[in-house]
């Protein structure tokens, strides 16, 4: 079966060349990149343009009409491979991404999948550093443990059935997306990614969930405000209730939304109070703007 991956692009110079570089580590399993790049106005198409002289797998697409949705259709439609995978410009896939992909949808003989989606974690938090040495002494403690007592936090290779798809790491059979491509929202007051495996849903077909595929993430979302993030949260019920999931949507509005806006606002303390230049956090640190915070 063969690959192909999907990248919009709007204003993305600081991030898609790590993006294109990880993935052509892995064009063994990766048949075409194609970037779509949605009317840029920095060096993103340079920086692209800059990897398919080297790189013919790598090929740009102009969409000019303004919108993530315009973009990912524009990109899926000009995919070639059996599979199309879609990810954004700040995903950083890990090694062995392509070919776990490639390797679940050969094996899936039956067919019994039509679509796959990973996790993702944030790369690049402020506080990363610390972050990852409080890590590093869990996983000293964690190995005296018995396995017993930590062998559960392995990441597992068996599919599960999921109800939606996360945008920043999803693969839909390309027949699967000539049915759905006339379903899927072009609305942007919503979350195209649950609306797309919602789609895939409504005609029959089953979305995988796969946690050996985990890529990596921008933070960006995470440093939004609150008015903001609240703001955007609020498509998720709206698109579950544009599909009808009146039972999911209140869910959502009940038990899920209330804690996670409890949870971003005690994050974005954490980011705001943690100082990068002495590794510090401080409560002097909550007055500092963004620039501040940020390392030259």
């Amino acid at each position: 079966m063969t690959l192909s991956v999907v990248v919009p692009a709007y204003n993305e110079e600081d991030t898609i060349g790590d993006c294109l570089r990880l993935l052509l580590e892995q064009s063994d399993h990766i048949a075409e990149v194609v970037v779509v790049d949605n009317n840029s106005t920095d060096r993103t198409v340079e920086i692209v343009e800059s990897f398919i002289a080297e790189h013919p797998i790598v090929r740009v697409l102009p969409e000019s009409q303004q919108g993530l949705v315009y973009a990912r259709n524009a990109g899926m439609d000009s995919a070639t491979g059996d599979l199309i995978a879609r990810i954004d410009a700040d995903t950083r896939v890990p090694p062995g991404w392509a070919k776990t992909i490639v390797d679940f949808f050969s094996s899936d003989s039956s067919g019994q999948w039509s679509a796959l989606c990973g996790h993702g974690a944030a790369y690049g938090l402020p506080f990363e550093g610390w972050k990852q040495r409080q890590q590093e002494r869990f996983a000293t403690v964690a190995a005296r443990l018995p396995v017993r007592l930590h062998r559960d936090g392995a990441v597992s290779d068996e599919p599960r059935s999921s109800p939606v798809l996360y945008g920043s790491n999803m693969v839909v059979r390309r027949d699967v997306w000539a049915i759905i491509r006339t379903r899927v929202s072009m609305r942007r007051d919503i979350f195209e990614d649950v609306d797309m495996g919602l789609c895939v849903r409504d005609i029959g077909c089953k979305n995988a969930f796969l946690g050996s595929i985990t890529v990596g993430v921008s933070p960006r979302r995470m440093e939004t405000g609150m008015a903001s993030f609240v703001q955007y949260m609020s498509f998720l019920p709206r698109t579950l209730l544009m599909h009808r999931r009146f039972g999911l949507a209140t869910l959502m509005l009940v038990g899920y939304l209330p804690p996670l806006f409890v949870v971003h606002g005690l994050r974005l303390i954490l980011i705001r109070a943690y100082d990068p230049h002495s590794s510090t956090f401080g409560v002097r640190n909550l007055l500092r703007s963004r620039e501040e915070r940020i390392l030259p």
